[in-house]
């Protein structure tokens, strides 16, 4: 957690170079939304949902978000933002008539984000633990607390993303655990690639609605392995202008498991999601 607080200080002191001269009406405090708009693709986003598993009796949580402190807009299409993120990840197993916990993920992290038109950017650094379900004590060894594979650490990473339509969306990511100008130890990279395609909005009542398709890869180079998801799914929300909506999607996800105790474990599983996104 101190190696997460040094990387947070040093972006907080980058936070400080935005022009000074700017007058008080381009700066604002707590907005509503924030300037790089959430990749609903990514499997490890700060959102909030839940899956049920379609081929297996498993349900996944997920709580999360992010709180814009601080953002700069000195021209309508240019814009910088400062905040904090959040999220826990729980991972549910069948046994009998219950639904035991297996494993729990947390992330929490600072960024520094801008927008250039139809491009956005985001830097984060972030700290991430994983903590073995109360099912699996005593007969799991937890990996957080194992030496030989201390799943509790930092990384920072570089996001891209263009947007050149409402209807069209590509990302990309490249990102390093356990810096080594704050730890000295191994690297290991990691990069993604995702995208989003959307339908037109459609009228219901006095809602609307769209249907949208996303598609998004992990490359682990620590394992040469790509991790993929795919979801096809429809998005309603009270007016196309509106941030807050519901989505609901059919997903497929093909790769290792993203919950750090089975971090090297196969994982395929076709599952049914439903996102509140706020």
């Amino acid at each position: 957690m101190k190696k997460f607080l040094k990387v947070s200080s040093l972006l907080i002191l980058l936070s400080g170079t935005s022009p000074l001269w700017a007058g008080a009406s381009d700066w604002s405090f707590l907005p509503s939304s924030t300037v790089f708009k959430p990749m609903i693709g990514d499997f490890r986003e700060s959102l909030t949902g839940i899956t049920a598993h379609l081929d297996s009796v498993r349900y996944e949580g997920q709580v999360g978000g992010s709180l814009e402190l601080i953002r700069y807009a000195p021209q309508e299409d240019i814009q910088f933002g400062w905040g904090l993120f959040a999220s826990a990840f729980i991972l549910l197993d069948e046994d009998g008539a219950t639904f035991p916990m297996r494993d729990g993920d947390f992330y929490i992290g600072t960024y520094l984000s801008s927008c250039l038109s139809d491009f956005s950017f985001k830097l984060d650094a972030f700290h991430e633990s994983t903590h073995l379900g109360d099912s699996l004590q005593g007969i799991q060894i937890p990996l957080f607390y194992s030496p030989a594979v201390n799943y509790s650490r930092e990384a920072i990473e570089e996001t891209v993303s263009f947007e050149p339509c409402d209807y069209f969306r590509v990302y990309s990511r490249a990102g390093i655990w356990d810096l080594p100008f704050v730890v000295g130890d191994t690297v290991q990279y990691y990069a993604s690639l995702g995208t989003e395609f959307y339908s037109p909005y459609w009228k219901i009542d006095s809602s609307s609605m769209r249907s949208y398709l996303t598609g998004y890869g992990k490359w682990d180079a620590e394992y040469s392995i790509w991790d993929l998801e795919f979801q096809l799914g429809i998005e309603w929300k009270a007016s196309p202008n509106e941030p807050r909506a519901i989505r609901m999607a059919i997903l497929y996800y093909n790769g290792l498991s993203q919950y750090g105790q089975f971090y090297n474990q196969p994982d395929s599983h076709w599952g049914l999601a439903t996102f509140f996104d706020f």
